[in-house]
């Protein structure tokens, strides 16, 4: 087949033949007008994101923020994003220590003082109220449902991580609509998506300023959430300042809320083509947790993140030199015919263990155990509560060459008996 530019819009509509194109035929591809290289075959992309000294993450996913590695890519995300963050010029954010554009030892100690909340022992003593939550939007998507207006995107995709991170942070539950505002604004900035520059600005100002009250709340009277860990742990002897403390809150709420919504739709579109394997796990809801594992493989909700290389280097038998960029495709791996058997084919049994949807090294998300727990929970309260859901209408995808998902989707169903 022919080969396609990464950032077209018949790409981001369905990426997976020019995948299969790029793996067969170009796996280290060189892409000459904007001077980067997209890899796509699951070795180089492991390769990749296992070796950070040599593929740099602040210098790579600097690039989305646009700062990162100077050159032609560069230039092309600034043009997109011209106001970088908006409360933020772009030497400030290159200033920052971010989880996702760090790397050692900046990274070592950023990954050291969040991670205690996001440990899987964590993330589980949330699961009860994960539930709770999940059976209320259930309420409110049945409702729906009844006047004919079902839409599991916006009755139950969406809210359902928004109110997860939010109470996490300690953010009341009537900002949560600001919270989703801002970040739906605001995320252009991490996928790609061209957005209105004017709303952009405004979002970040608001976010940075509510966030800054925020921090100054939780000094005077700390409590057990998100916020007041991280600045116990600041004022403990870290040195984290106070906007870059902001900044971990706001990359939480973008991608804690994008991750799992992705996920959760991509999970429908997959059963919805698929009706006997949603008969399969309601007969048999303990296949739910492999069911999420390979919907994260199947169609993962970060197709791909960057790096930029800090000295020249070889992959599968090209040299690439230092300070370009690299595209490290994670949907591409995770459909390679030589890890995965049959990958164009959705299975239940896999028992997977190694796909990459979630990266994978220094850099393995944050966030993983608590998306997979929401993916699980709202899977069981689903298929307990639901019978014979179908799409009743359009699905409408996100407009990214980095994360794949829908930002509408109707559907009708049966409500189960009590």
């Amino acid at each position: 087949m022919k080969t396609h530019h990464p950032f077209s819009a018949e790409v981001a509509l369905d990426p997976y033949p020019y995948y299969a194109w790029l793996r067969e035929q170009d796996p280290v591809h060189y892409v000459e007008d904007l001077d980067f290289y997209v890899v796509s075959r699951y070795e180089d992309v492991h390769a990749v994101l296992k070796n950070p000294t040599v593929f740099s993450s602040h210098a790579g996913m600097g690039l989305l923020m646009g700062s990162g590695a100077p050159g032609k890519l560069r230039e092309f995300m600034r043009a997109r994003n011209p106001n970088g963050l908006g409360a933020l010029g772009y030497e400030t954010l290159s200033s920052m220590r971010t989880l996702i554009s760090s790397d050692p030892p900046d990274h070592t100690r950023l990954r050291r003082l969040v991670n205690k909340p996001f440990t899987p022992k964590a993330i589980m003593s949330i699961a009860p109220r994960i539930r709770q939550i999940c059976e209320e939007l259930v309420d409110d998507l049945i409702r729906a449902n009844e006047e004919g207006k079902a839409d599991l995107i916006e009755h139950f995709a969406v809210p359902l991580p928004v109110i997860v991170i939010a109470e996490m942070l300690g953010i009341p539950a009537d900002r949560r609509a600001e919270f989703k505002r801002w970040s739906d604004n605001v995320v252009g900035v991490l996928s790609g998506t061209v957005l209105d520059t004017e709303k952009m600005t405004q979002s970040s100002v608001e976010m940075f300023m509510y966030f800054s009250k925020v921090l100054e709340e939780r000094r005077q009277a700390p409590g057990e959430d998100l916020i007041s860990h991280l600045i116990r742990n600041s004022e403990e002897g870290d040195c984290l300042r106070t906007e870059e403390v902001i900044m971990f809150c706001v990359l939480l709420l973008i991608a804690g809320n994008e991750t799992t919504t992705n996920l959760l739709a991509n999970a429908a579109l997959a059963f919805f083509a698929r009706p006997e394997l949603w008969r399969e796990l309601r007969r048999t809801p303990s296949l739910v947790p492999a069911a999420v594992e390979e919907v994260l493989r199947f169609d993962s909700p970060v197709q791909g993140l960057f790096r930029a290389t800090t000295s020249e280097v070889e992959l599968h038998g090209k040299k690439l030199r230092a300070g370009v960029p690299v595209m490290v495709l994670f949907g591409a791996a995770n459909r390679d015919p030589l890890q995965f058997p049959e990958p164009d084919t959705f299975h239940l049994d896999r028992n997977l263990t190694d796909h990459l949807a979630f990266g994978a090294g220094i850099h393995l998300c944050l966030g993983a155990p608590l998306a997979r727990l929401e993916a699980k929970i709202a899977g069981e309260v689903l298929l307990a509560r639901t019978r014979k859901m179908e799409p009743n209408g359009e699905h409408a995808r996100i407009d990214s060459f980095l994360l794949r998902g829908l930002n509408r989707l109707p559907v009708r169903f049966e409500p189960a008996c009590p």
